[in-house]
């Protein structure tokens, strides 16, 4: 490996100084081109399995494509590789290790993190703009309630510990998490918290997963537990699908039910997209729009209406592009593709990745569609066996 490139933790100094600017001042191009090239060189000296991969992938390019200029440029790493091969730079510290759900070890990513400071400022900014821009604007804190693990319970979930710190915040009182470590969701302790929030006419913030919030529903449904209509306000954030479990519903349908057993509206129901392999995550929009704080993308709203539905807002730091799997060229607005982002909050391991996740290209955005089927992932141009 070159001895001249930049070092990784000055690359992360300056990184987290670019993250402290918060999520409402929009980057143009050269910002962001500039810290993404610093970025890309640092790992690339850093880390030996990106920097096998970036060199396989530009040596595949043809003519002037070969160059890294623009964050276009860099290479991305095929999302399989944190599956298989250490993603980080050997010897270093860790404060966090991640790993990714899964059914068996050989299905599990695992990223590593020698620090949590640009997963927590990236974390926070996002939550601020998205979820509870008007407690940051001087409304009282929200009671927050947890169908997810704490952290001491499942200390390997990012899922867990970025809960737990909203949870756990100051934006936030905190009325518990109530899934225990084996993911068994305790229902009755849960609508217990849920009902002692409405008689103190608090307004909620329910953190959950798709799958447990369904669990819940079906559970206080079969014992025959009472509605609740939660003040107004209250708010939810989901995560997740039902992908690999016993049963799949539609999120509006999950919605429905989450008006008719607790009050809350769907313009006031959040989806976080993110994954463990990423610092970074992007947001519907539609708890923003609710609360008189719009979230814009392309310099329109998004979440205030059906129009705009499923169009994703990411904070200035992450980027997303929607590529043709075969040639990993950019898809024309409105059309589908494999998603690659670029998170400079990703110092740790690798900026820019290509996910496993098929989206339609949403002018800077894109809306998720779901997982790409196997045949697409193995028309990609680049294999992982070329590095490995």
């Amino acid at each position: 490996m070159n001895d001249q490139h930049i070092d990784l933790n000055v690359a992360a100094e300056l990184a987290l100084a670019h993250l402290e600017i918060g999520p409402a001042v929009q980057w143009p191009d050269a910002n962001f081109d500039e810290l993404a090239t610093v970025i890309y060189d640092a790992q690339r000296g850093a880390i030996e399995v990106y920097d096998r991969w970036a060199a396989v992938e530009l040596a595949a390019r043809a003519g002037d494509h070969a160059g890294v200029v623009t964050w276009r440029d860099v290479p991305a790493l095929p999302i399989a590789a944190f599956k298989q091969l250490p993603i980080y730079q050997l010897d270093s510290p860790a404060e966090a290790l991640y790993r990714s759900s899964g059914t068996t070890a050989a299905d599990r990513s695992t990223h590593r993190m020698q620090t949590l400071a640009h997963y927590d400022a990236s974390l926070d900014a996002g939550v601020e703009a998205a979820l509870v821009p008007d407690v940051v604007a001087g409304a009282d804190p929200l009671a927050c309630v947890q169908l997810q693990p704490s952290e001491t319970d499942a200390p390997n979930s990012s899922l867990t510990h970025m809960y737990d710190r909203i949870r756990t915040g100051p934006w936030t009182d905190d009325f518990g998490a109530f899934v225990d470590a084996d993911f068994a969701i305790d229902a009755a302790g849960a609508w217990h918290a849920l009902e002692d929030c409405a008689a103190q006419d608090r307004p909620v913030l329910l953190l959950t997963t798709s799958f447990a919030l369904a669990m819940l529903l079906d559970a206080v449904e079969s014992d025959g537990r009472a509605r609740i209509a939660l003040p107004h306000g209250s708010r939810l954030v989901d995560t997740g699908g039902f992908k690999g479990r016993t049963r799949e519903i539609t999120r509006d349908e999950l919605l429905a039910r989450v008006g008719r057993w607790l009050g809350i509206a769907p313009e006031w129901c959040e989806n976080e997209y993110g994954m463990s392999e990423l610092s970074s995550q992007a947001w519907l929009g539609t708890i923003a729009a609710a609360t008189g704080h719009p979230l814009t993308v392309d310099g329109a709203v998004v979440g205030a209406n059906a129009a705009a539905a499923g169009v994703r807002w990411t904070p200035p730091w992450l980027r997303v592009r929607v590529v043709e799997p075969a040639t990993l060229t950019d898809v024309a607005d409105g059309e589908q593709g494999l998603l690659v982002f670029h998170d400079l909050a990703n110092v740790w391991s690798c900026a820019a990745i290509r996910s496993e996740d098929v989206g339609i290209r949403r002018g800077s955005s894109f809306e998720l569609v779901g997982r790409a089927p196997g045949a697409a992932l193995k028309g990609c141009s680049l294999q992982l066996e070329d590095i490995s």
